[in-house]
């Protein structure tokens, strides 16, 4: 592609959508030239060399050509000769951002309740299970679904809707068989390792569909599909709590899972894709690249992200438990942790819309710093209904932004051309996160009288400790303390 064809192709994009690359105005190229280098937004980027063997020579005068593809396309980047005719929108591109919300809203509504559950099993079917063997139970769904994630577009030559019905319905089983559950380890199997591995393959299925029709609304589009995690989580926290009191855990899950079944159908039928599916019989290839690990940068990154993801789920899943011990009803309770939810979607948006001014990794940094005191000073004093609801909030606002941010953050790390391999990695990895519940329950028991300053002083050094990481990576790019990165 030519340079004015590509020029024409994106006049009516704007800055917010775009990745950058830099070209020698000198040189000719082709498509699949050295000379073409991702260019960050702090001014780290790789210049081209007159000569590859002397790399400390001189730089040549650069200018930059801006293209179609940012970060959002996630593990599977749309292909160039889509580029020219994306409709951006459009009504089928409307209905696939629907169905990427009603997708969401079952999938992470579902998983961020589990602490209604839980609490719910502790005080009746499963008195005798500890903490911690029920809180590992949302750490094993939330493990299969990142573990999983990386390899589902290896299935991507049977469609997308094939690869949504499969994962729905994996799901939604999971869901309703955890309903017959008895034992602690029916639920690792049911609600943990089957709903994990469906609803890894329907968040693969929406991440991957939606940047095929979108470009300048692209992030509206993502906005509008990562809303539902919120609004599931509102919804679904309340309703639990009011199908447990009324007709017992078991017929909640299976009007639950009947529910999330219908509610994934809908969203298959809308969902619709515009690129070609892989033939049957090309060869699959692993989507995990041992070779980033040399990344010194990307490793930094890998560390300092997932450190401070691991603190996410604690508050999360505690809340129900923790609201009984200072007092509050578990109606009450299950509306705390749909406000929490709720605020966590409105702060991915208007973070996310912060991050854009003053940096990605820069707003990252500040977000896991303030969560990280909230749990330290905040939670540590909220004994009330009130200061809990004032923690709830707030906390909810700033404790997810790694779901909005880490995408595009580990495109600017690794560059356009290693974004695949990188999430991969980047999602493997994360799996690791899912051991902070368990890890806090451990604390609990083992701390004096069973209270929970030990897990609030755990969920806040996370947090901190993996802002500092990042921080020192800031500085690593930029060496300075207000770049924008």
């Amino acid at each position: 592609m030519n340079r004015n064809q590509e020029e024409g192709s994106t006049k009516d994009f704007t800055a917010e959508n775009e990745l950058t690359v830099v070209v020698n105005p000198s040189k000719s190229y082709s498509s699949d030239s050295n000379d073409l280098e991702k260019l960050s937004s702090i001014r780290t980027e790789q210049y081209d060399r007159t000569s590859s063997h002397n790399r400390n020579s001189y730089l040549e005068k650069l200018e930059t050509v801006p293209t179609n593809m940012d970060a959002a396309s996630v593990l599977n980047p749309v292909n160039v000769e889509y580029y020219d005719d994306i409709p951006d929108g459009g009504i089928h591109g409307w209905l696939v951002a629907v169905a990427g919300f009603l997708s969401n809203f079952i999938m992470f509504g579902t998983a961020s309740i589990w602490g209604v559950f839980s609490n719910a099993f502790a005080n009746t079917i499963l008195k005798d299970a500890s903490t911690t063997e029920l809180l590992g139970v949302g750490s094993t769904a939330i493990a299969c679904l990142n573990l999983m994630t990386p390899f589902n577009p290896m299935l991507a030559r049977f469609g997308t809707r094939v690869i949504m019905i499969i994962g729905s319905v994996l799901m939604s089983l999971g869901i309703i068989l955890a309903g017959f559950s008895t034992e602690v380890w029916h639920l690792y199997l049911t609600q943990g390792v089957l709903f994990g591995s469906g609803a890894s393959m329907v968040y693969m299925s929406v991440v991957s569909v939606i940047p095929q029709w979108f470009t300048t609304k692209r992030g509206t589009a993502m906005g509008i599909s990562s809303a539902g995690t919120g609004i599931g989580g509102l919804a679904l926290s309340p309703m639990a709590s009011s199908l447990i009191s009324k007709y017992g855990i078991p017929w909640a899950y299976r009007i639950i899972g009947l529910m999330a079944f219908g509610i994934c159908m809908v969203a298959t039928a809308l969902m619709k894709t515009r690129l070609p599916r892989p033939p049957m019989n090309e060869k699959i290839k692993s989507p995990i690249k041992l070779f980033m690990l040399k990344d010194v940068d990307f490793v930094i990154w890998l560390f300092g992200s997932v450190i401070a993801l691991t603190g996410y789920f604690v508050p999360l899943f505690y809340l129900p438990k923790y609201g009984a011990a200072i007092g509050l009803d578990a109606t009450t309770t299950s509306n705390l942790v749909g406000i929490c939810c709720a605020m966590n979607a409105v702060g991915r948006l208007a973070l996310g819309w912060v991050a854009d001014k003053i940096g990605r990794l820069n707003m990252y940094i500040i977000s896991n710093v303030v969560a990280g005191l909230l749990c330290c000073l905040l939670w540590k004093f909220a004994t009330t209904y009130e200061t809990l609801l004032a923690f709830s909030i707030t906390w909810g606002i700033v404790c997810g932004l790694y779901f909005a941010l880490a995408p595009p953050i580990t495109g600017n790390i690794v560059g356009l051309e290693k974004i695949s391999p990188g999430l991969s990695i980047l999602f493997v990895v994360s799996s690791i996160s899912s051991v902070g519940p368990p890890v806090a329950s451990a604390i609990q028991e083992a701390t004096p009288g069973g209270g929970f300053i030990g897990v609030q002083m755990f969920a806040g050094a996370v947090y901190l400790f993996g802002a500092l990481i990042c921080f020192g990576l800031k500085i690593k790019l930029t060496k300075s303390l207000f770049t924008f990165i």
